[in-house]
């Protein structure tokens, strides 16, 4: 009796830890999201496990064609965290296609779409690592739930598609570059007498970009003319254009950045003003700016007061086009100068997702390779749970007999044959 309760503990045991092997054993890499117009294209990788785990030689691959893109060495994924990968991935614009992310030949995420979202709009997972798929504006680097960082990192950009680098010069072509993701970063509209005022615009490309014959103004068609300049900005990086002569109004104003053409590129308004006190951006995610203690070209200081700029109303971050909509376009969210709008930054937990299933809005199928073992998981232990029980009941029904101490012994039998 003692021996088959003993073999019953250790099956029960055995079965416990294959089980929580099985978990385990699951794939905890996937692609989280990527973003398909325009160039270079990019895919972020999230780690969803509590294991760091090494993706260096893995490929991101479409649906056909010769080439792919290897993942750079070093490219180290923590718990919680991803990695951007920048490149063209040959991921069709205006017709169906796959993103795989593959390990030798195995295949470990993949997303099928029907068509590219648009300029700036990418697929993505929400929440972060679950099964939904759907669209809207470009966080890659960023928790799809939260928008907190999740890159703990700088994006990696591959070493066989050099980071374009453009410096452009009066009278050539690359002078009419309406560059997108540069922003009004920090404003001195009320300094010292004696002193300029300034703007501090940030480039939020992984590029550096030249800014030629661009403009500072305040309300459109109205105030004071224009402030043409030239800057040279590097990628994820701030510069400062200094005023000659006084534009904006301490009592409230507008601040607007036009590119070459006059054409809205972004701008904020304000309500009063602090001498020696900017009017600062508070996060990349939103229209918000508040009074700050000036950071000329530097990463910008906590608020002063929780008060937001007056007649802005936070809102979603979209597309930024050529229209004077306030929005936002990502070719890559700030990751090792991300802290330079996000003054709070908290790791996201992620809620896991152990299975992968179809995808909609836009998208066809996703698949992963994370096999999903819950249903087979949960067959096996009412299987095994029920012949646990039958072994049991036997034994009960054995100890109940033989403990009321009856002896077995055949029936008696007479010589004449007869009982």
């Amino acid at each position: 009796m003692k021996r088959l309760l003993i073999i019953i503990v250790i099956l029960l045991n055995c079965y416990i830890v294959l089980n929580s092997r099985l978990a385990f054993a699951q794939s905890k890499i996937l692609i989280n999201e990527f973003l398909i117009d325009p160039q270079p294209q990019q895919v972020e990788i999230l780690n969803t496990g509590m294991e760091t785990t090494d993706i260096s030689g893995w490929i991101i691959d479409d649906s056909g064609g010769a080439t792919f893109y290897t993942i750079p060495q070093s490219s180290i994924l923590y718990p919680n965290s991803c990695l951007v990968f920048s490149g063209d991935f040959n991921l069709n614009k205006t017709s169906a296609d796959t993103v795989k992310l593959i390990n030798n030949t195995e295949l470990i995420d993949s997303f099928s779409y029907k068509s590219s979202s648009g300029s700036g709009i990418s697929y993505f997972r929400l929440p972060d690592g679950e099964n939904n798929w759907t669209t809207g504006s470009a966080n890659l680097g960023f928790y799809n739930s939260s928008r907190e960082q999740a890159c703990l990192f700088p994006t990696i950009t591959p070493t066989e598609i050099p980071s374009p680098t453009i410096t452009p010069t009066i009278g050539s072509d690359d002078a009419t570059i309406s560059y997108e993701n540069i922003y009004i970063s920090e404003a001195m509209v009320n300094p010292e007498t004696g002193n300029n005022e300034w703007v501090e615009i940030y480039n939020d490309n992984n590029f550096s970009v030249t800014l030629v014959d661009w403009f500072i103004d305040d309300l459109e068609n109205a105030g004071s003319t224009p402030k043409i300049f030239s800057l040279e900005i590097p990628g994820k990086d701030y510069r400062v254009f200094n005023l000659s002569s006084s534009v904006f109004n301490n009592d409230g104003d507008s601040i607007r950045l036009l590119d070459f053409n006059k054409s809205l590129k972004d701008s904020f308004e304000y309500g009063s003003s602090t001498q020696e006190k900017s009017w600062g951006r508070t996060d990349l995610n939103n229209d918000n700016f508040c009074l700050q203690e000036p950071s000329y070209e530097l990463s910008n200081n906590s608020c002063l007061n929780p008060t937001i700029t007056p007649h802005q109303t936070p809102i979603p971050s979209t597309i930024k086009t050529s229209t004077p909509t306030k929005t936002i376009i990502i070719s890559s969210k700030p990751i090792a100068k991300s802290t330079n709008y996000n003054t709070l930054m908290h790791q996201n937990i992620i809620s896991q997702s152990e299975n992968t299933s179809q995808g909609s809005i836009l998208g066809i199928s996703t698949h992963n390779t994370k096999n999903n073992f819950s249903l087979i998981r949960l067959l096996s232990f009412i299987s095994f749970s029920y012949s646990l029980l039958t072994i049991m009941a036997v034994l009960f029904k054995m100890k109940f007999i033989y403990g009321k101490g009856e002896k077995f012994s055949p029936p008696f039998i007479y010589s004449n044959g007869k009982q």
